[in-house]
């Protein structure tokens, strides 16, 4: 360039001698010495640039190399908070499995306890059905029929109860259901996620190996000059708005995550809340079953042992009946001696009747001048008016004694009439008391109910003339206690 603006190319040409050569020795020499100056400049410019291509290599892989390792540590992180929520999720499921298992087998308790009140109610039915079937005479509110009141509402309390224990049991077997469902579908979608991460952290291994080793061997292979290098800083984030959107992309990232752990942490305490609630009423549920049958036990005990003091309390009223018929029917026998007795005594009234008649009728006929009232007379009038007397109070006394003797009849047959309704009663009682529970199938109740081989015994002793009537009928007995 220097050597262009010296000698210019007009100028060159103005001196050229025609036939001469085109430059001379100075130009000749200024060319090379230029030619080499710019090879030289370019050498250096060539290995300014080879020893920042160098560095750039070098930062290049540090900078691979670090994203690899964070990277892998990324995943590897992943990899391992992602089992252990599968794990802890998993331990979830199983357990809520467990409590869903058990609260099935309460529900099934809570069912069969329910089917079990009914034989019961349906005795308790029965028997005061049966009560009703009384003679008018027998149908009062005793103790029995009060127990048997209060047994059958016991009984409704209790299925009710129970019905309500049954009804809250399957809301929460459904409740589980969906929890187990929830934490399954969540379980399967961490694990198809931790699967894929497991996949892309033995394969970022991998490659991490492959590059550590071909960064191994680049280095290696560099110049001399460049091992001399200074070590490069590692390469600085970009800036500016590049740099602002990773970092929010990082922050939200880590929210994610976080949101991810903190979503299945709540699955897991929500299942752990549901467990202890399906806990809670499985106790409650077995208190109540519990509570129930100890109560309907309690119930039909009272009504039995009401019932059996209602026999014992007919059966001493019975007797006592028996007996007063028997003393009655003995009143009745002595009155028709006593009546027969007065119905001798009038006819034997009649012979003295007669003779005082016979008597007065001859004396009259006695001579005027002896025709007076004498002694004779005078007794004789006395004893026709005694005899009259006497025949008056008889037949009084005959009118009594028949009266009584009606009376003692109408009470006889009241008294057996009595004693009939409270055999009646007697043996409605006692076919109540020998009646179990009635047999169910699928939760009905079906046929009547069936007499028990230890009450029939018992009750044979009480009257031996009774016999048990499913249906309710009640056979007419022998009027006897005995």
């Amino acid at each position: 360039d220097s050597y262009r603006r010296r000698f210019p190319a007009h100028a060159t040409h103005a001196f050229r001698l025609p036939g001469m050569s085109m430059h001379t020795t100075q130009e000749w020499a200024q060319s090379a010495h230029h030619n080499m100056y710019q090879a030289q400049r370019t050498h250096r410019k060539a290995m300014t640039q080879q020893d920042h291509s160098s560095r750039a290599h070098e930062e290049v892989m540090s900078d691979n190399m670090s994203m690899y390792n964070e990277l892998h540590s990324s995943l590897d992180q992943k990899v391992k908070t992602s089992q252990r929520l599968v794990e802890k999720l998993s331990h979830r499921a199983q357990s809520v499995e467990n409590s869903l298992q058990h609260t099935r087998q309460t529900l099934q308790k809570l069912q069969d306890a329910l089917v079990s009140k009914d034989p019961p109610l349906a005795l308790c039915t029965w028997r005061l059905e049966q009560r009703e079937k009384r003679p008018l005479r027998e149908q009062v509110r005793d103790t029995v029929e009060v127990c048997l009141e209060v047994e059958k509402a016991s009984l409704m309390d209790a299925q009710r109860r129970l019905k309500e224990c049954i009804k809250k049991t399957q809301a929460t077997i459904n409740a589980l259901d969906q929890k187990l469902e929830e934490l399954r579908h969540d379980i399967q979608q961490k694990t198809q996620a931790l699967s894929v991460d497991e996949l892309c952290l033995r394969t970022t291994s991998r490659s991490l190996e492959t590059v550590a080793d071909r960064s191994s061997y680049l280095r290696s292979c560099l110049r001399p000059s460049s091992r001399n290098l200074p070590p490069s800083s590692p390469r600085r984030r970009p800036g500016g708005a590049q740099s602002a959107r990773h970092e929010v992309a990082a922050q939200e990232s880590f929210r994610n995550e976080v949101l991810r752990q903190k979503e299945a942490l709540r699955l897991n305490q929500s299942a752990i809340h549901r467990e202890e609630a399906a806990k809670e009423l499985r106790e409650e549920a077995h208190k109540l079953i519990q509570r129930m049958q100890r109560q309907t036990e309690d119930a039909t005990k009272k009504s039995d042992k009401s019932m059996q003091e209602r026999v014992n309390e007919n059966q001493q009223m019975r007797r006592r009946l028996e007996s007063e018929l028997r003393e009655t029917c003995t009143q009745i026998h002595m009155t028709k001696n006593t009546l027969q007795d007065t119905k001798t005594h009038i006819r034997s009234l009649e012979e003295p009747m007669e003779l005082t008649n016979t008597c007065a009728s001859w004396r009259k006929q006695r001579a005027s001048k002896e025709h007076t009232v004498d002694p004779v007379s005078t007794t004789l009038l006395e004893h026709q008016m005694t005899l009259l007397k006497c025949h008056e109070d008889l037949k009084q006394h005959h009118q009594n004694e028949k009266s009584v003797l009606q009376e003692l009849q109408e009470k006889k047959e009241q008294l057996k009439e009595d004693l009939r309704d409270k055999t009646s009663a007697l043996h409605i009682d006692l076919n109540c008391l020998t009646h179990e529970s009635v047999t169910c199938l699928n939760g009905k109740v079906v046929g009547p109910p069936c007499v028990s081989r230890q009450r029939l015994p018992k009750a044979m002793k009480v009257d031996p003339t009774f016999v048990p009537n499913g249906s309710g009928g009640v056979m007419m007995m022998p009027l006897t206690a005995r």
